[in-house]
């Protein structure tokens, strides 16, 4: 199935180079608008926050309006929500569990909004501003980038909270606060995909999806004991919150800053221990019974189809030499990262 898929986009990717060719005209408006964010920039100075407010979303969209890297984070998201629905066990279509998870997509796209508003307000404020500094850098991605990320994907995931309470499952509290992590990586992607050309596709499929995945969820599922016995759980809510937070900042930071770089394990190891505690708690919530298909080959099937239309995209954008050398780099780059997903699967196929 991996191989026939990978093939099928390597063949699909050839048939792209010959009739697929961006136009000049095309480039010459990307670069025109290669600076969406100027006029909130302008908003923010002046201190019309609630200007900025109401204008960041069609700056968004205006910023995201190539369909090309739109429809390859869709794809990449689309992936991981169909796994996450897998490992839901949902019972059917009326099944209230499915349609909070599908919910919960769309609300982690809106929480970019609160998100950009943060930055600008973080900036002004408080006086954060991206630093390659050891010590101003570390505050900056912490107290930066990890906090608004997460504050602004609980508060848009709070909304949900009383149907999940209502259900009385940690798994859907689960699942369903880790579709709206889906949510905040596809648009996030989108964004990415369309600065780099897509080249990145793999790379943010098995490190920012389920990154963002992973965090929401452990705090979804954090908030949710919280609030069903405040005296028992409290604490440990406020807990994991602040660590996820930690985890989030300090990950990002050692891919940046420079003094971090000969560290920049430890930012791999914070990774694989997020997922590890998000696959801890998985096995504990789902019902032990068998799958007509394992969340294993549900995964592979995702990995093998991001790549095929990775291939295809870059294939079309830039022909299949640069396609061929990007992924072949990435694919190698990466092949740990699929180790430790495959290791951590309730039903893994790795046993070492």
């Amino acid at each position: 199935m991996v191989l026939g898929i990978v093939v099928a986009g390597i063949a699909i990717g050839y048939l792209a180079q010959s009739i697929c060719r961006p136009s000049e005209g095309a480039q010459v408006e990307a670069d025109q608008d290669r600076h969406p964010w100027d006029g909130l920039q302008q908003l923010a100075d002046q201190g019309e926050w609630a200007q900025l407010w109401w204008a960041i979303p069609e700056t968004e969209w205006r910023r995201l309006k190539d369909a090309g890297p739109v429809v390859l984070a869709a794809l990449t998201g689309c992936c991981w929500l169909i796994f996450t629905l897998q490992a839901l066990q949902v019972s059917g279509w009326r099944d209230p569990r499915l349609w909070l998870a599908l919910v919960g997509v769309p609300v982690g796209v809106l929480s970019i909004w609160p998100t950009l508003f943060f930055i600008f307000w973080q900036e002004h404020v408080w006086g954060l501003e991206q630093s390659l500094s050891l010590v101003a850098g570390l505050r900056y991605f912490v107290l930066g980038v990890g906090l608004r990320e997460e504050l602004a994907k609980l508060l848009c995931l709070l909304p949900l909270m009383p149907f999940l309470l209502r259900l009385r499952s940690e798994l859907a509290a689960l699942l369903v606060s880790g579709c709206v992590g889906i949510g905040f990586a596809l648009e996030e992607n989108a964004g990415y995909f369309a600065g780099s050309g897509g080249s990145d596709a793999m790379g943010r499929y098995l490190t920012a999806n389920p990154f963002h995945m992973t965090l929401t969820a452990l705090v979804g599922l954090a908030v949710y004991r919280g609030l069903r016995s405040p005296r028992d759980w409290g604490a440990h809510t406020v807990a994991v919150f602040l660590l996820v937070v930690f985890a989030h900042g300090l990950y990002d930071a050692f891919i940046v800053l420079p003094a971090l770089a000969e560290y920049s394990l430890l930012g791999t190891i914070a990774f694989v221990l997020v997922v590890y505690q998000f696959f801890r708690e998985l096995r504990d919530a789902r019902a032990k019974r068998p799958d007509m298909v394992s969340l294993t080959a549900n995964f592979l099937c995702g990995v093998s189809l991001v790549t095929a239309a990775t291939f295809v995209y870059l294939s079309a954008t830039a022909g299949c030499t640069t396609a061929f050398n990007v992924l072949a780099q990435g694919v190698l780059g990466l092949a740990v990262m699929v180790y430790l997903f495959l290791r951590e699967m309730p039903e893994t196929m790795v046993r070492v």
